[in-house]
């Protein structure tokens, strides 16, 4: 008998092609939750995963535990799935109750909100940089004791850098904090979430990656959890954040010498058994410092566009992570033959609307570019608060060796041309 995977479904990389994917793969049926107040792609993607099982609509997330325990009652269900983070506790909600292996209930917390897991970090032992939580301003004087400057303030729960301020000052920190409540206020993870804020010491840009200096000083370290066993996928490297903190892609494998490159995993697998994750995909990043490797968050989830970067070396990332949810063991890639990358290339912080796109063309007839995808349009406005609304074009690539993928990412840089009204221009008339 086929095995059915429950997948409780939102904005994420398994979408109707990768869906279509892993049920070939692993000759699975499939059944998909969906919280209309998530719904990834509008109606035509839910069509689109239709054909490949049933879809199942409920209101909002917090419907979605009781509909898939309703489901699971009449149909077996032999794994359970969150594709998105913002599902990671109904997933593991389902799962618990059904006897089936996920992260557990009561790791959640620390992989949705960074102020829960560095208490756990800096229980277990696990460097941390200084910090402090703020619900408002009132909460400045203390963190400003414990919290040396330059440092970063974060929602506690976010994704896709959201709200994401560098502070210098404590006028930045007064000020960034009003404006990142009213930005988090708008699109909460949950609706209704009160909007707490992180402040982090700055860590890093003391230490310059070793294989080149255009890469950035953070690793992504992606891994499959097999019932408590932490199986590596890859350390990946990272283009330079686009300011202020803007995650700008990622490029496997990461380039670093093997003891490094060791280093920064065994510092990821601290975390991971500091947060209690146990079975699925989890995501950490860590930064190279003058002090070793530190982390600066673990995920429940996989790299967003990690699964783009894998394809290309001949391995289904997501497949896998449906594989481990079904209860099988991870198959993880091989050895690697090259480099690849995903990079998004993002509006100015000043772009207020995009009044021409030039060299998208000819930049995709590149050697080596496997994909150009513009992703804003004239007339659009990017929102600089909202990261993923700001991302001009991306980038996808491969070539034999680093500096050669680094090059053409240059190259695409010089022929793209995105040309913007920035602020305090006047409207064109």
């Amino acid at each position: 008998m086929q095995k059915r995977l429950l997948v409780l479904h939102a904005v994420s990389p398994l979408g109707p092609e990768e869906a279509e994917r892993l049920v070939e793969a692993l000759d699975v049926e499939i059944a998909f939750m969906v919280p209309t107040s998530r719904m990834p792609g509008g109606r035509a993607e839910l069509d689109r995963l239709a054909a490949l099982g049933p879809v199942i609509e409920v209101s909002g997330s917090r419907e979605l535990v009781a509909a898939a325990l309703d489901f699971a009652a009449t149909h077996q269900v032999d794994g359970v799935l969150a594709s998105s983070e913002v599902l990671l506790a109904e997933g593991a909600a389902v799962a618990e109750a059904l006897g089936l292996a996920h992260h557990p209930v009561s790791a959640i917390p620390a992989l949705l909100r960074k102020d829960v897991q560095r208490e756990r970090l800096r229980a277990a032992g696990v460097p941390t940089p200084a910090w402090a939580t703020l619900r408002g301003r009132e909460d400045i004087p203390a963190a400003l004791r414990v919290v040396p400057l330059p440092a970063v303030l974060k929602p506690v729960r976010g994704m896709g850098s959201i709200a994401t301020f560098g502070i210098t000052t404590p006028d930045d920190l007064e000020r960034c904090l009003e404006e990142g409540r009213r930005v988090y206020s708008e699109t909460p993870p949950t609706p209704g979430e009160e909007p707490v804020f992180q402040l982090e010491e700055y860590l890093g840009g003391d230490q310059q990656h070793p294989a080149d200096p255009r890469l950035d000083d953070m690793f992504s370290v992606e891994c499959l959890l097999f019932e408590g066993e932490i199986h590596h996928v890859v350390v990946g490297a990272k283009p330079p954040q686009a300011p202020p903190f803007r995650d700008a892609g990622h490029i496997v494998p990461s380039a670093l010498p093997e003891e490094l490159c060791e280093a920064v995993a065994d510092m990821a697998e601290r975390a991971i058994r500091a947060v209690g994750a146990y079975h699925g995909a989890v995501l950490v990043q860590v930064k190279l410092t003058a002090d070793g490797p530190r982390v600066i968050e673990v995920n429940g989830r996989n790299g967003f566009a990690v699964p783009l970067a894998l394809l290309p070396h001949g391995y289904d990332y997501l497949t896998d992570i449906a594989r481990v949810a079904l209860g099988e063991r991870p198959r993880l890639p091989g050895r690697f033959s090259g480099y690849s990358m995903v990079l998004r290339g993002y509006a100015p912080l000043e772009a207020e609307e995009v009044t021409a796109v030039r060299g998208v063309a000819a930049a995709a007839r590149l050697p080596g570019v496997q994909y150009l995808v513009p992703l804003l349009d004239v007339g659009q406005r990017p929102d600089p608060l909202r990261p993923s609304e700001s991302v001009a074009y991306l980038l996808g690539a491969r070539t034999v060796d680093l500096p050669s993928l680094l090059d053409l990412a240059d190259r695409v840089a010089g022929l793209v041309g995105f040309e913007y009204r920035m602020a305090g221009a006047p409207p064109a008339v």
